[in-house]
C-alpha cells in the first residue's frame, strides 16, 4: 500500500495541474501573449514531472489491466510509424503526432491509483466553487464588445471571437470547460445521500448560473449536451434503487429546476441571446458535407410498425439531400460519424499518427485539415484503411458497452455520480476532438476518463 504521504501529495499535483489547464489560457491571452507559443509548452515540462514521480511511486504499470491498456496504445503507435518517411522530418513529425494523441493519457492511470470515490465527490464539490466566477465572466464577455480585452485578449490575439471563450484561447475549449461544470453538477447532486433546504437551494442556484452561461455560449451542440445529460440521468434515477423521497429530491433539482431556469431566463432577460442559438439550428452547410455529397439522392426509409393495427408511420422517408436540407444540425453529428470517403481514399498504412494533427500541420504547413475536419475521418487517412476503422469500430464499441454497463451496474447510490460522466465520454470518445490538439479538450477527456474508472476501483484507500 502506497504511503499516506505519497498519495497526498500526488493528488495535490493532480489538483493543480487540472487548475493550471484551466488558466494556462489566462497566461496566453491576458498576462504574457508575447509568450503564448512558450507557454503552450510548459504544460509537458509539467506532465513529465508528473510521469517521473508518478513511475517512481509505480502509479502507472502496478496493474493487469494498466499493461494491456498500454501495450495496445504502443501497438498502435508503433504501427502509425509505417506512414512516415524515415528521416529527420518524418521523425519529428511522429513524435508530435504520439503528442497529440496520448500526451494525456498516462493521467488516467495514474487517477485510478491515487483517487477514491470520496475523492470523486470532493472534487466534484470544488469545481462548483468555480462556478460563480466563471458566470461573471461569461456574463462580462457577453456583453461587452468583441474587440474588448475580455474578449479578443491583449493585443487582440484571440481575432475577435462572436462568442465568450471564458479563460480559454478559443471557444471550443470553453464549450467544454462548461459541460464539465455541468456534470459536476450533476453528479454531486446524485452522490447526496440526504439533500436538505439548504442543499436544494444553493444547488438551484448554481442550477440556474450554469444555464445562464449556457444561453450565454450561443452554442447548439451546449443544448443537446445538457438536455441529453438531464433526460439520461433522470431516466436513471427513475430506475435507480434509491429510496423514494431522496429520488424525487434529485429528480426535481436534475429535472424541474433545469427546465424552470431555462424557460425562465430564454423568455426574459436572456430571450435575445436564446434566440441567436435557436435561430442557428438546423443552418449548417449541408450541401458541403461528405456525408450528403457522396449519397445525396439515397433514399432513406425508416417507419414504425403499429401492431394490431397494421399500419406504419414513417419517421424518414426522404433522400439524404432533403432530409439534410431540414435538419442539418443532425446530419453534422452523422457527418462526424461517415468515414466511407476516408476509408476509400487511404492507403492500407495511412500518413503516420497525427499527421494530420494541428501541430503536424504548422510544422509541416500543411493546409488546415488537408486530412479530413472531423476526428474520425482523420484517424482513418493517418492510420490506414484497416486498422484506422477498426479503431473506429472499437470506439463505437466501447460507447455501446460503457451505456450498458451503466443501464445494469449504476442504479445504486454509490454509482449514480458516475451517470453523467457515461454521457460527457460517450459524446467525446464518438465526435471528439481529442486527438487533434493538446488542448484542454483532449486534457479533459483523459481526466475525466480516469474519474470513470474509479467506479470499477473498489479497493479501500485512506482518506487523505
Amino acid at each position: 500500500m502506497k504511503k499516506v504521504s505519497e498519495i497526498l501529495f500526488m493528488k495535490n499535483i493532480l489538483y493543480f495541474f487540472f487548475v493550471y489547464m484551466i488558466l494556462e489560457g489566462v497566461l496566453r491571452k491576458w498576462f504574457f501573449p508575447i509568450f503564448s507559443n512558450e507557454i503552450y509548452f510548459i504544460k509537458d515540462i509539467l506532465l513529465i514531472v508528473i510521469y517521473v514521480l508518478a513511475l517512481k511511486q509505480n502509479l502507472i504499470f502496478n496493474t493487469k489491466y494498466s499493461k494491456i491498456f498500454v501495450f495496445i496504445i504502443l501497438l498502435i503507435s508503433l504501427y502509425g510509424f509505417f506512414g512516415y518517411e524515415f528521416n529527420k522530418n518524418g521523425i519529428v513529425s511522429y513524435f508530435l503526432g504520439l503528442r497529440s494523441y496520448w500526451l494525456y493519457l498516462p493521467l488516467t492511470l495514474i487517477i485510478i491509483n491515487v483517487f477514491d470515490k470520496n475523492d470523486l465527490i470532493k472534487f466534484f464539490k470544488l469545481n462548483l466553487y468555480f462556478v460563480l466566477p466563471y458566470f461573471v465572466l461569461i456574463i462580462l464577455q457577453a456583453k461587452l464588445p468583441e474587440s474588448s480585452i475580455l474578449n479578443s485578449g491583449y493585443q487582440g490575439n484571440l481575432f475577435n471571437p462572436e462568442r465568450p471563450s471564458g479563460y480559454f484561447t478559443y471557444t471550443t475549449q470553453n464549450t467544454y470547460y462548461f459541460l464539465f461544470l455541468f456534470l459536476c453538477l450533476c453528479s454531486f447532486i446524485l452522490s447526496k445521500k440526504e439533500l436538505t433546504k439548504k442543499d436544494i437551494i444553493l444547488l438551484s442556484i448554481l442550477n440556474i448560473l450554469l444555464f445562464a452561461i449556457m444561453i450565454l455560449l450561443k452554442s447548439r451542440a451546449v443544448y443537446v449536451y445538457v438536455f441529453t445529460t438531464i433526460i439520461y440521468t433522470s431516466f436513471f434515477l427513475i430506475f435507480s434503487k434509491i429510496e423514494l423521497k431522496i429520488k424525487l429530491k434529485k429528480i426535481f433539482l436534475i429535472l424541474l429546476v433545469s427546465i424552470i431556469s431555462f424557460n425562465v431566463l430564454s423568455k426574459t432577460v436572456l430571450e435575445e441571446e436564446t434566440k441567436y442559438s435557436t435561430v442557428r439550428i438546423n443552418t449548417d452547410t449541408y450541401y458541403e458535407m461528405l456525408i450528403v455529397t457522396e449519397n445525396e439522392n439515397r433514399q432513406i426509409n425508416l417507419n414504425l410498425k403499429i401492431p394490431f393495427l397494421d399500419k406504419k408511420i414513417f419517421v424518414i422517408n426522404d433522400t439524404i439531400m432533403g432530409y439534410c436540407s431540414k435538419y442539418s444540425s443532425l446530419c453534422r453529428i452523422m457527418n462526424e460519424l461517415y468515414i466511407a470517403p476516408a476509408y476509400k481514399e487511404a492507403s492500407i498504412i495511412g500518413k503516420g499518427i497525427g499527421a494530420g494533427t494541428r501541430l503536424n500541420v504548422l510544422y509541416n504547413k500543411l493546409k488546415y485539415f488537408e486530412l479530413g475536419e472531423t476526428e474520425n475521418l482523420r484517424m482513418v487517412m493517418e492510420l490506414g484503411s484497416v486498422v484506422g476503422p477498426i479503431l473506429i469500430f472499437s470506439k463505437v464499441l466501447i460507447v455501446i458497452i460503457m451505456n450498458f454497463y451503466a443501464l445494469y451496474r449504476f442504479r445504486e447510490i454509490k454509482n449514480l455520480i458516475f451517470i453523467p460522466i457515461v454521457i460527457f465520454l460517450s459524446v467525446q470518445i464518438l465526435i471528439g476532438p481529442i486527438t487533434y490538439t493538446t488542448s484542454f479538450i483532449s486534457f479533459i477527456f483523459w481526466f475525466s476518463l480516469g474519474l470513470f474508472f474509479l467506479a470499477f476501483n473498489d479497493k479501500k484507500q485512506t482518506n487523505v
